[in-house]
């Protein structure tokens, strides 16, 4: 087979390139109290460069108490975004939610306005708790798809809730951005009418004409939801995406230049079905090539100014369900996740004596990590490339010390395979040694759904491989723990005054592949990782320590060793079986002491932190 080409100029033209992809989200809000999430935020929240930042959660709101209008408790909505702010996300903030479901019609004058007291007094709760500059850099947002759950007042209602919205912002801070409406339908009539009062419509609270509009958001996905494995339409995401362009181009011109969004970018709809393919490099493969798609096909086709493309895997569930993570453990998320309601009268008992569980990465989060690892700007691959037919693309960056190459070979259709030669030429290096890391994603590599199945194959009885299944045993799931990290490997190489390297891959499909070129400057120094945070939780094999830490900044790949010792003063040796991306390790222990190593590329030692013991 003919290896197709593929040549980057990592010293050529380079085009700004935004991170637009950096959110997920899920529901309920409650969610976020459970020790469960807890664990769960820690992994989204560690992935590098805040390769995910953003988290938009439904109905926020109602973990506000209230029993009369302008009386609330923010005490359980409190511990919830310090649940997110701690594991260093930021909340997309959807004003959705009915606290005491006392809100019944916004069309009433009197609740209009309770609206807009209400959220004045959580902006400036916010503000207080976390500081001006941290909540400007959040999002706020209209309530999720009202065109299917607005119930408090039809249009007219819910123009008056974007103004009540928009003024209780304004009143605390008018640099508080706000947008929406988050609709999943494709340019409905409470879309449009929207647009309409934004733009020419009357401010319930000042007379003026217009309202305040920061962003757009709309959700298009890949395919209807059902129980079967319905193939994903990835361009038409783009495609129907470009209509609500088209529409805001046509009828509000002055709304054209506004961040666009598609904060529900799934490949197909309803995160509970069950599809094989959410566990398997395929979803890793498809994320990525979504990514090119909206950079390639919005962005520098159309000018869109894509600013979110964010989904909903931040869901718990089962290797099947859409989600950043496998769960193990007897307890049942289903029901609260479909009906956005959890049992809050039993919610304390819960923290205190929580059931066993375990994690699993799934390749759709670990693609995450490689993704974070790109820079701020984009060189074109020149060639004969077609990756929308082909499934073969290419995004490449020019970093400090080097670049990254990332290649991916995805096609829509499910249950396609092959491997696709390539002959990769870097060019634009500046001669010397560097580091050169290939990490990959493919079947039995980064692929911890294939050693699951392998090790309820392996076991004799009907009865062990169950068990296998749903409570493997510490060294299985320590099995499944090494390969849910992107498989790594590093050599030296020698670049020439040609400033040039070639590579012969084989990529197969599907698969993701990350090429890191790091120049190899002796002394290279990096600070320790610091402000270790030790959180206990019962697994299913016994205690576990869950190390969530902050990495040293600057810029370059940073990998990382956990290192134990059962006394305060050593020996210490790493526990991790392979170096981490992300800052945040799950170790099967019931006590001792830690310490971060921070390494490069290459595996050479930058840094040791302190030591901290178990909680």
């Amino acid at each position: 087979m003919t290896a197709t080409p593929i040549r980057v100029d990592l010293a050529g033209p380079a085009r700004p390139w935004k991170r637009f992809w950096r959110s997920t989200g899920f529901s309920p809000a409650e969610l976020l109290l459970e020790p469960e999430m807890q664990q769960a935020l820690a992994h989204l929240g560690a992935v590098p460069n805040r390769g995910i930042e953003y988290l938009r959660v439904h109905y926020m709101l109602d973990l506000v108490k209230a029993d009369r209008l302008g009386a609330y408790d923010w005490t359980l909505l409190d511990q919830a975004l310090d649940a997110i702010v701690s594991h260093r996300l930021k909340p997309f903030f959807e004003l959705m939610g009915n606290p005491g479901k006392l809100y019944t019609d916004l069309n009433q004058d009197t609740q209009v306005r309770h609206w807009r007291d209400l959220v004045e007094a959580l902006a400036r709760r916010c503000v207080e708790r976390y500081g001006a500059e941290e909540v400007r850099s959040w999002y706020f947002e209209t309530w999720n798809e009202p065109d299917i759950w607005w119930k408090l007042g039809g249009e007219t209602g819910f123009n008056n809730y974007y103004d009540a919205c928009s003024e209780g912002l304004k009143a605390v801070d008018p640099a508080l951005r706000l947008g929406g409406p988050g609709v999943a339908r494709r340019v409905p009539p409470i879309f449009r009418s929207f647009l309409a009062h934004c733009d020419a419509g009357t401010n319930y609270f000042t007379g003026e004409t217009g309202v305040r509009l920061d962003f757009i958001s709309v959700h298009e996905k890949g395919a209807v939801k059902h129980p079967e494995d319905l193939t994903p339409n990835t361009v038409g995401i783009c495609r129907h995406e470009m209509e609500a362009v088209s529409y805001i181009r046509e009828h509000h011109p002055r709304f054209a230049v506004l961040p666009f969004i598609n904060d529900e970018c799934d490949p197909q709809i309803g995160w509970e079905h069950y599809h094989s393919w959410h566990a398997m490099p395929y979803f890793a493969g498809l994320i990525a090539k979504v990514i090119d798609q909206h950079q390639r096909l919005l962005v520098e086709a159309e000018g869109v100014d894509y600013d979110i493309l964010s989904n909903d895997n931040g869901f718990l569930g089962r290797w099947g369900q859409r989600t950043h993570l496998a769960f193990f453990g007897a307890r049942q998320f289903d029901a609260a996740q479909r009906d956005w309601v959890t049992d809050l009268a039993a919610l304390a008992d819960r923290r205190a004596n929580p059931e066993p569980f375990d994690y699993v990465k799934k390749p759709g989060l670990t693609v995450m990590e490689l993704l974070a690892l790109l820079g701020d700007r984009r060189v074109d691959a020149p060639g004969a490339l077609d990756p929308d037919r082909t499934g073969l693309g290419v995004m490449a960056t020019p970093t400090a010390d080097g670049g990254t190459v990332l290649l991916y070979n995805s096609v829509d259709r499910l249950w396609r395979s092959g491997v696709s030669p390539v002959a990769l030429e870097v060019a634009g290096l500046a001669p010397g040694r560097y580091a050169l890391g290939i990490f990959e994603i493919a079947q039995d590599k980064g692929d911890p759904f294939s050693v699951w199945e392998a090790q309820a194959a392996a076991t004799q009885t009907h009865a062990d491989q169950l068990a296998a299944l749903s409570t493997p045993n510490a060294a299985q799931l320590a099995a499944m723990r090494q390969a849910q990290e992107p498989a790594l490997t590093v050599r030296e190489v020698e670049i020439g005054a040609d400033g040039r390297l070639r590579l012969d891959l084989e990529l197969l499909l599907p698969s993701v592949a990350l090429v890191v070129l790091a120049r190899d400057d002796a002394g290279r120094e990096a600070a320790p990782a610091t402000n270790i945070r030790v959180q206990r939780d019962r697994g299913l094999n016994g205690p576990n320590q869950l190390l969530f830490w902050d990495p040293p900044a600057g810029e370059g790949v940073r990998l990382f060793d956990v290192l134990w010792s059962a006394a305060e003063t050593g020996p210490f040796e790493a526990v991790n079986p392979v170096r981490l991306l992300s800052s945040a390790y799950l170790h099967a222990a019931d006590r001792g002491f830690y310490r971060i190593r921070t390494t490069d590329l290459a595996g050479r030692e930058l840094s040791v932190s302190q030591t901290v013991a178990a909680g």
